[in-house]
């Protein structure tokens, strides 16, 4: 009798080494509020996730949806391990899950009465789910953090003083253009444990990576004595930072059955570094030309990441009904750049999700095996403009589609999409009201890839 492992599939390899250089390179937004603080942040999320109001906090693998990585809460890594038992009623199946989704965003950007339109396709995450043992799970995996892009042009009139002192007011408009690009993205791996079957606990350790370049150019249409300006800032992003979750679980009555969950991410700072180049600029049709050098100057520095927390109730009946809440929040009033504080104020969100499952055991037909999702969620933004707070509602649907042999135990395979429609901010003040349709599409691989196989 020899022993020998399943080799994990290459291709997994190499579409995790494509992730990586991919989303260091990315920028998944097209809005003006991303100029603030590290950017427009990104909710940790996979299709099922999405699908469902943002909810999973307390969600994790079980008979009713067996192969998915939730990237809500770390304590869910040790449900890898279902306990589905065989016909003299014992047994286990230890699955490893690989899956990795994409993002589509189409905006529509108004503000005083005016309207534009982007669309902006991007990798949302890759992840990977071991099963080590009957109690313990590994995860680990790619996401964006936060993203920056935006392109704003703005036009004011400015007067001039002469020697003498005399104020001459301006007859042509001065244009400032704004415009900013990168983001911040997340290598983490997590480990958790469940001693027994109503209690996980988890954590992982990440390791946050990225530039965040804004840029401020001045130009000067019709003045031929002035030179333009131009300044651009720079941050650069390299450290660690960890996050911890918990679930407990309780059956009720009959097939009925509630788990609860809670996450935390401590305040950190992290590492950074702050480059700034300004100077003049001389246009003709031949190109810019940086006439002189202002400011030239390098600092590294810190960026602290206030406090997050969350906490989630998920209640189920059997393989069918699925319900989750979620509530969670960041106290961004404490956020500091390189030690000076900015206007931000504590962000929350509230979601609710809900899946159903017609048949996915003994189906009557293929519909009866899908899972069918719904959610919607509302929340405050983190930014307070004008003291006007930004509003975040959104509702979402989505479907998880197997592919594959009818028993969802062999060698199963999911095709995830869901949807979500909603708005962000006011024209109120003259701010921008962001409507938006978000499209996931996720896929999830599952087999045995690290478990020890015998044959003669």
């Amino acid at each position: 009798m020899s022993k020998a492992f399943h080799s994990v599939p290459i291709s997994i390899v190499v579409l995790s080494l494509f992730g990586a250089g991919f989303a260091s390179a990315q920028s998944s937004d097209i809005s003006p509020y991303s100029r603030y603080g590290i950017g427009d942040l990104q909710d940790q999320s996979s299709v099922l996730n999405f699908s469902m109001g943002g909810t999973g906090i307390a969600y994790h693998n079980d008979e009713s949806t067996p192969f998915f990585i939730n990237l809500k809460n770390p304590a869910s890594y040790a449900y890898s391990f279902i306990p589905v038992e065989d016909s003299a009623g014992k047994g286990g199946l230890k699955m490893a899950a690989f899956e990795a989704g994409v993002q589509d965003n189409i905006l529509s950007l108004t503000t005083q009465g005016q309207t534009i339109h982007s669309n902006n396709a991007y990798l949302a995450y890759v992840a990977l789910n071991i099963p080590i043992s009957k109690h313990f799970g590994l995860g680990m995996g790619l996401t964006p953090v936060s993203t920056t892009g935006y392109n704003i042009t703005t036009s004011s009139y400015i007067d001039s003083t002469t020697p003498s002192k005399q104020i001459v007011p301006s007859s042509t408009a001065v244009q400032t253009q704004y415009q900013g690009i990168g983001g911040v993205n997340k290598v983490f791996v997590g480990l958790a444990w469940a001693p027994s079957k109503s209690f996980s606990i988890g954590g992982n350790l990440s390791y946050l990576f990225g530039n965040l370049t804004n840029e401020e150019d001045i130009y000067y249409p019709g003045n031929v004595s002035a030179f333009n300006s131009f300044k651009i800032e720079n941050v650069g992003i390299h450290s660690f930072d960890a996050d911890f979750g918990m679930m407990f679980n309780q059956k009720l009555w009959g097939d009925w059955s509630i788990t609860i969950g809670a996450t935390i991410a401590p305040s950190f700072n992290i590492s950074s570094n702050y480059t700034l180049f300004a100077g003049p600029q001389f246009v003709n049709g031949a190109g810019v030309y940086t006439m002189d050098t202002i400011q030239d100057s390098n600092a590294n520095g810190k960026i602290k990441i206030p406090l997050s927390y969350g906490v989630g109730i998920t209640i189920k009946k059997g393989e069918h009904w699925t319900i989750s809440i979620d509530r969670s929040g960041q106290n961004w009033s404490q956020y500091s750049f390189f030690g000076q504080t900015e206007n931000l104020t504590d962000s929350y969100k509230w979601g609710v999700g809900l899946q159903y499952v017609p048949n996915k055991v003994y189906p009557k037909n293929f519909l009866q095996r899908v899972h069918y999702r719904l959610g919607f969620s509302y929340g405050q933004n983190y930014l307070d403009l004008y003291n006007t707070p930004l509003i975040d509602k959104s509702f979402s649907a989505g479907i998880g589609v197997p592919v594959g042999p009818s028993n969802p135990f062999n060698h199963p395979a999911v095709v995830n999409i869901g949807v979500q429609f909603g708005y962000l901010g006011t024209t109120t003040n003259n701010l921008l009201l962001e409507n938006y349709v978000k499209i996931m599409v996720g896929f999830t691989f599952d087999d045995h890839w690290f478990e020890k196989r015998k044959f003669q």
